[in-house]
């Protein structure tokens, strides 16, 4: 097959990477210069939504799908007129707008923390309730913590961020923050991963640990995850998150219609990554009663600021880690690469850990 992926980031370089019998032959779609994936499949540099583009993706590919959420979603559904795409257009638009996310939640009975619509400044404070907290989002291109604004109790409202649709989620005070990794074929067969936990530093993940201490809910995690993916008619990797409550409850924060972050464990980790699980599962590929084993694994997020050679050769010294490099330009805060580190036993996995951290800080 020849698959057409939109977006050509360290994501759809994974992709690429993780079919690894070449099965299929790649063209990512990117207006940047030199993306990460571009080394690995043929790049056609034009916006996502370039008609003569769209009509040479149509004529020359079998399927398409994308590596992040904000392609325009009218390009997708003027592909879909001619060729299959993985994730369909309905889903990447309801998962493009958090309002949107959050009423299929409520819809499917799946708990969520109390939200409300925002349009203006008053509208906003109309909704506020003068003892509890709050995080005002923008319905729309949020992650890694951008366009969101916290709001506590007797805060003096200023925020440019109310000039765009918003949604204002009320603060859930969590204990722990986990992820379901979905999958779904077009043959309908559905796999999970284990539940992973994830930590964050200034809203941008920095580490994500498999097996977490949530075993416990994985099964009501799995029965949610099945209902988003029918409920969507979804195909390929979804990715569920999630808070913890102190007496683990989940409550369901937002979806990536997508392969990601806090996935990258799976490439050393399991037995089949989220990326070759993704191509499988829109290509066919994979096989009836699929099982997916692992081993103790965390996944730290490399950021320009704060990981130098000299500790990542310190690292390789000590430690079973696999250092991977999304050839990026450095960048404050930007994601250059990832190490995944893999063990024989969950014990081992805390204890080092705690060391590969001092190791980064």
């Amino acid at each position: 097959m020849k698959i057409a992926i939109f977006g050509a980031g360290q994501l759809a370089m994974m992709m690429i990477q993780g079919d690894h019998a070449n099965h299929h032959d790649y063209v990512v779609i990117d207006p940047t210069t030199n993306p990460p994936a571009s080394r690995y499949g043929k790049h056609i540099q034009t916006e996502y939504d370039d008609e003569d583009t769209l009509k040479r993706i149509s004529d020359e590919c079998d399927l398409a799908t994308i590596d992040f959420e904000n392609v325009p979603v009218e390009a997708m559904r003027e592909l879909e007129k001619h060729i299959c795409v993985h994730p369909n257009s309905n889903a990447l638009e309801i998962c493009q707008d958090r309002l949107n996310e959050k009423k299929l939640f409520s819809d499917l009975g799946i708990r969520t923390t109390m939200f409300d619509k925002i349009n203006s400044l008053d509208s906003l404070n109309n909704s506020i309730e003068d003892h509890k907290s709050y995080i005002l989002k923008s319905r729309r291109f949020g992650y890694d913590g951008k366009n969101q604004y916290r709001i506590n109790p007797g805060d003096r409202i200023k925020t440019n961020l109310i000039s765009q649709e918003c949604i204002l989620e009320e603060l859930v005070d969590f204990e722990s923050e986990v992820s379901l990794i979905c999958v779904r074929s077009i043959k309908d067969e559905v796999l999970f991963y284990p539940l992973v936990e994830n930590k964050h530093n200034d809203g941008i993940l920095s580490i994500s640990v498999c097996p977490s201490n949530y075993n416990d809910l994985q099964s009501e995690a799995e029965k949610i995850g099945n209902k988003l993916l029918v409920s969507m008619n979804y195909v390929g990797v979804l990715v569920i998150e999630f808070f913890v409550t102190s007496d683990r409850k989940l409550i369901a924060n937002e979806m990536a219609p997508r392969v990601h972050n806090s996935g990258h464990w799976t490439i050393e980790g399991a037995n089949i990554s989220q990326f070759q699980a993704h191509i499988n599962a829109i290509s066919g590929g994979i096989e009836k009663n699929q099982i997916i084993s692992y081993k103790p694994s965390a996944m730290f997020n490399i950021l320009s600021e704060f990981v130098t050679e000299d500790k990542l050769c310190l690292l390789k010294e000590k430690y079973n880690v696999h250092v991977h490099d999304y050839h990026k330009s450095e960048r404050m805060g930007r994601k250059l690469g990832h190490i995944t580190y893999t063990c024989d036993k969950d014990g081992q996995l805390s204890e080092d850990i705690s060391a590969i951290k001092k190791i980064l800080q």
